[in-house]
């Protein structure tokens, strides 16, 4: 274990999952459901399959064993997940990189820690030990983030005019949906849980089978799992993305884009959602990294380089440009909290 590599390996995770959203930026004559779309065929039912085959070959085996009932909580939460990721993107599309997953993160951190002791009635329990409080003090953090954010987008919905390089901002839709997001994206996690006898028959399989050392099956397992959480969250993206496409008739998309332009935007989206799925590659890798005595810090650790990254993209795309200096100085303050806020999580988890 290097726990100097383990930061390094989430950073690299963090620049994949706030840089995923900068190619379908550059799509041409599509509409925002059809390259979300695109992006989604890769992200989420491509390159997880492939993934899977890669390290752990065998994760089909293992889905094929499993109880239906595993499987179908499974893709149900990754579903619920699903609903929530169309949102996160939308959340982007409104508020922009820095501004959108600022506010995006921010609320699915809130309520990703929230959800799953309120849900399993522990919540009171949680909030009598010293851990729990000083979770519950992130948590208030994390609030205060997110409400200096807004803030923020406040003061640039009030300096930049509808001709900047930011034409769809919306904040009001922005923040709905950002909220939207960070409840729906907690079935990420119930997901991954209903989905531990995939990972462990996964593992079991490879052992007994010779297919992969022990360590290797270890550290590789929870890839079987993610395909069956794909899958759920790829058919709620089909969904809404669908029903806006048929609302906008915008499949025709396609074929006005012609055939050179389509390959290119194509290979964008492509490369999206490498890029989307490349945050979990590098998070389960750097987490084996950090070790037992750090791996508490894993999850603060990812989200504050997304939150960064995605920050400095913003900059770099211009998307502040005829901001005054003042708003500027309020989104970076919002999210030095939400970062604060991620480590302050992390500790009470540890303790």
């Amino acid at each position: 274990m290097n726990p100097l590599l383990g930061v390094f390996l989430h950073a690299i995770g963090g620049f994949a999952s706030a840089s995923f959203y900068v190619p379908i930026k550059f799509v041409k004559k599509w509409s925002w459901e059809v390259a979300w779309l695109a992006m989604g065929l890769v992200a989420w039912l491509l390159t997880p399959m492939v993934a899977a085959a890669i390290t752990m070959p065998t994760w089909f085996s293992a889905i094929a064993q499993t109880d239906i009932s595993v499987l179908f909580l499974t893709a149900l939460f990754g579903g619920m997940w699903g609903f929530g990721n169309v949102t996160y993107g939308l959340s982007m599309r409104y508020l922009g990189l820095g501004l959108g997953v600022a506010v995006a993160l921010g609320t699915c951190a809130v309520f990703g820690t929230l959800i799953p002791p309120i849900v399993g009635g522990k919540f009171l329990d949680v909030l009598a030990t010293p851990g729990g409080q000083i979770v519950m003090m992130g948590v208030v953090v994390g609030v205060l983030g997110i409400v200096v954010n807004g803030i923020a987008g406040v003061l640039k919905e009030r300096d930049c005019s509808k001709n900047d390089s930011l034409p769809e901002f919306n904040l009001a839709k922005g923040i709905i949906v950002a909220v939207i997001s960070g409840i729906l994206s907690a079935g990420f996690a119930f997901s991954l849980s209903m989905g531990e006898p995939i990972a462990e028959a996964a593992r079991k399989i490879a052992v007994d089978t010779g297919a992969l050392a022990p360590e290797s099956a270890d550290f590789f397992k929870n890839n079987a799992t993610l395909v069956v959480t794909l899958w759920g969250g790829f058919i709620s993206n089909f969904l809404i993305c669908g029903y806006m496409i048929l609302r906008n008739k915008s499949l025709g998309d396609i074929y006005k884009a012609g055939k050179k332009m389509g390959i290119a935007n194509f290979l964008l989206c492509a490369v999206a959602g490498v890029c989307w799925y490349g945050q979990f590659f590098f998070y389960g890798m750097g987490t084996t990294q950090l070790g037992k005595e750090y791996d508490f810090s894993s999850w603060s650790l990812h989200m504050s380089f997304i939150i960064v990254f995605a920050a400095i993209w913003a900059l770099g795309l211009r998307e502040w440009k005829g901001s005054g200096a003042l708003t500027k100085c309020v989104l970076w303050v919002g999210i030095l909290i939400l970062v604060c806020s991620a480590f302050i999580i992390g500790l009470g988890q540890r303790a």
